[in-house]
């Protein structure tokens, strides 16, 4: 008897053991096993501590004042979500490569604030992990149908739009009225008004920066036919003789009153000879130019705008490699909320992601500009051009000889050759 209750002893000792060990612990080992070979085909994935006390790390990258408005809003949030966070950011022009970097060597924060058109990018890559795991896919359909698109992939969501700028066409109303044109221009005859009424002005028509492309490119493919480089390159060999020849006939009347300058341009709400009655500008750099006016509101110009199809776009974003997807997620959902969309919008003039609140400030836009297009801050027909990055790395390719257009230094039929030729 001694013996067997021995033996009996031994097995529940073992038994026990066996209980304990960490290879059965869904919480231990056998998890983290999984988790690792999981990581193993996200190659951003994180080397940070998993320690569940670390703060979330968010990286963006932004201008000083941009920052300073961001860096207050994105604590309160945290606080509220009682979350812990840091902030880091980066300098714009350096931040591509800065984010490629600590992706490759898994040091990439928690939470990213990119670009719309690259979540796709990364998240083919294996660098972001998926929302419609989180919280955050309750909120989801609440967002603008056109930004939301933008960062799905393979059927997954990997972004949160958090904010968007449209490209606008802006001229002073009184100049349009001059030209004998009740809105801003929307084909060939029109536009040879406009010209034709600077002409006699005396004066140059319209202002743009020649080193921002996707405004220049915006600015091309607002005419009958559309002339950005991506919409040049798919036109048949025939048509040079058809639409194609009269929008390079347009482009050679406008070039001589275009100002390419390398900086933003600002349109006018006064009387100011020396400024074009026609700017491409981001509705952000319009609206924080109009509120810093230190004229009578009531003396100034009235100012008509029309979106144009670019619209500069970002989405939060959660690594794949955060061990705080649950925070990251909390946060972001604080940070997309109705009242701290309006809140951002108030203090940078990017428009809010949210369709509701979109559509509460797009009325007041309305009342406030003439607008062409109310409502239609995107696209709404099939064959305007995507923002794919086939499109942009065609857009980037020959930016080089858009600047060179707008600067007079090549007609607009070398212009079109060069992208034809190349293809």
């Amino acid at each position: 008897m001694k013996r067997r209750h021995q033996v009996v002893l031994f097995a529940v000792l073992l038994l026990s053991l066996t209980i304990l060990s960490p290879s059965f612990d869904f919480k231990g080992s056998q998890l983290n096993q999984e988790y690792d070979q999981d990581k193993d085909t996200f190659p951003g994935s994180s080397s940070r501590n998993e320690d569940a006390e670390a703060p979330l790390e968010i990286v963006v990258a932004m201008s000083d004042e941009e920052f300073d408005a961001f860096q207050k809003i994105a604590k309160e949030v945290a606080a509220s979500q009682l979350v812990e966070i840091n902030l880091r950011n980066e300098k714009p022009d350096t931040y591509k490569r800065v984010l490629d970097l600590e992706f490759s060597l898994g040091e990439n924060g928690d939470v990213v604030l990119l670009d719309s058109e690259e979540v796709q990018f990364y998240a083919q890559k294996g660098y972001l992990y998926p929302l419609n795991g989180t919280t955050l896919s309750k909120s989801l359909g609440d967002t603008v149908v056109g930004l939301r698109g933008m960062t799905e992939w393979n059927g997954y969501q990997w972004g949160m739009p958090f904010d968007f700028d449209p490209y606008i066409l802006a001229a002073q109303s009184t100049f349009l009225k001059r030209a004998g044109l009740e809105s801003l221009p929307h084909n060939k005859d029109q536009w040879v008004k406009l010209t034709q009424q600077a002409i006699a002005e005396g004066i140059p028509l319209i202002t743009m920066n020649i080193n921002d492309m996707y405004g220049t490119n915006a600015w091309l493919n607002h005419f009958e036919p559309r002339m950005a480089p991506d919409q040049v390159s798919q036109t048949q060999m025939d048509s040079q003789s058809g639409e194609l020849q009269q929008g390079i006939q347009l482009m050679n009347d406008i070039q001589p009153y275009i100002i390419a300058q390398s900086t933003n341009p600002m349109i006018s709400s006064t009387a100011d000879e020396n400024n074009t009655p026609m700017v491409v500008s981001l509705l952000s750099q319009l609206l924080s130019a109009d509120q810093g006016s230190a004229v009578n509101k009531d003396s100034l110009e009235r100012i008509s705008i029309e979106t144009l199809e670019t619209v500069n776009s970002r989405s939060l974003v959660i690594t794949a490699g955060s061990v705080e997807a649950e925070e990251a997620s909390r946060w972001i959902e604080g940070m997309t909320s109705a009242a701290t969309q309006l809140k951002w919008y108030q203090q940078v003039n990017r428009l809010p992601a949210k369709q509701q609140e979109l559509d509460l400030e797009s009325e007041k836009l309305a009342g406030r500009y003439g607008m062409t297009k109310r409502h239609s801050w995107f696209p709404t027909t099939q064959d305007a051009p995507a923002a794919t990055t086939e499109s942009h790395a065609l857009i980037t390719r020959f930016h080089q000889k858009v600047q060179q257009f707008l600067k007079g230094e090549i007609t607009a039929n070398q212009y079109v050759n060069s992208i034809r030729t190349t293809n």
